[in-house]
């Protein structure tokens, strides 16, 4: 088949967001008959699949139907990863904006005694709280309630979505944030806390021995301690991929990934340094992080070794 001539940007992040849909998943027939009726409305949209199509085609190996990965090592020009995971940004899950597509636990926070709220790893919850705030926890996070309006995070991971008259008073072990009104994601590893604010009013940070009070914006993501902030960037909505299940990786490098892996899985999880060269991009399911291993084992160089269900090595092949 004649490889079809690069396709504009808009037809390209439509086509990679069919492709998520279509293989990050099992998908219905009403999403095999919503894309292929898509791809017939315009030929700029079906120039767009061809492409991607031939893209993914290049790099093979991977089962299809299923997650799709597209890697490379930094030896490999950047052209060649100019698939499905070059274009998704932005249109995995804000395109027609966020929803859960899940099923949501009810949770009503009240104002006396303490709620306790925590997952084990690899659960994810979606909770609604008595003033219709979304709060969502990722993997092995441990959070408490006192009261409705203040959330005690000791470890671990959620974005909350709240349009309440009353701000939130947020706590880690780094220090306290303010959020008045937004959609903020709040993640406390390794004895420091990332804030990405991505709507809403300014929220206010603070470390337990800063002197002053920092703003952040909506649209930027800041990381910080107890005693000091930096790493201020734009916010990156693959970070928030998990909340619909999913781990979305734009040239990460590979012990980066399987980091986030382990967060997901019981037991051990280690990687040779000696892979530090590769990247991956691409859509993952979490539900499976066995099949994640596999299908990554199909498409680099390398050996995933299990020893038992708790202990596994990635080496290279």
């Amino acid at each position: 088949m004649r490889t079809p001539h690069i396709p504009d940007k808009e037809s390209l992040v439509k086509a990679s967001y069919w492709m998520a849909r279509l293989w990050a998943d099992e998908p219905s027939a009403q999403e095999h008959k919503a894309c292929k009726a898509w791809r017939n409305a315009d030929p700029n949209n079906e120039n767009a699949w061809q492409y991607l199509m031939n893209a993914q085609a290049k790099f093979g190996g991977v089962p299809p139907n299923t997650t799709n990965i597209l890697s490379r090592s930094r030896q490999l020009s950047r052209r060649s990863v100019l698939g499905l995971a070059g274009t998704v940004t932005g249109g995995l899950f804000f395109a027609g904006g966020y929803q859960l597509n899940t099923e949501e636990n009810q949770f009503l926070a009240k104002g006396s005694g303490k709620s306790e709220l925590t997952t084990d790893k690899g659960e994810i919850k979606h909770i609604i709280l008595s003033d219709g705030s979304q709060l969502n926890l990722n993997t092995a996070t441990d959070i408490s309630m006192p009261n409705t309006h203040r959330l005690l995070l000791n470890s671990g991971e959620f974005l909350l979505k709240s349009h309440s008259s009353m701000p939130y008073l947020i706590e880690t072990p780094a220090g306290h944030i303010t959020l008045y009104a937004g959609q903020l994601n709040v993640r406390h590893t390794d004895n420091h806390t990332s804030l990405s604010l991505y709507e809403g009013k300014p929220a206010l940070l603070i470390g337990h021995n800063m002197d002053n009070t920092v703003t952040l914006k909506p649209g930027n993501h800041i990381d910080f301690d107890s005693t000091h902030t930096e790493n201020l960037q734009p916010t990156d909505t693959n970070t928030i991929s998990w909340v619909i299940g999913k781990l979305v990786v734009q040239d990460m490098p590979l012990p980066k990934l399987i980091n986030e892996l382990s967060r997901y899985r019981k037991g051990v999880l280690r990687i040779s340094p000696d892979l530090s060269h590769l990247t991956v991009s691409g859509v993952f399911t979490l539900k499976n992080t066995d099949t994640i291993l596999k299908q990554l084992q199909a498409s680099l160089p390398i050996n995933v070794t299990k020893f038992t269900n708790y202990w596994v090595n990635v080496t290279p092949a």
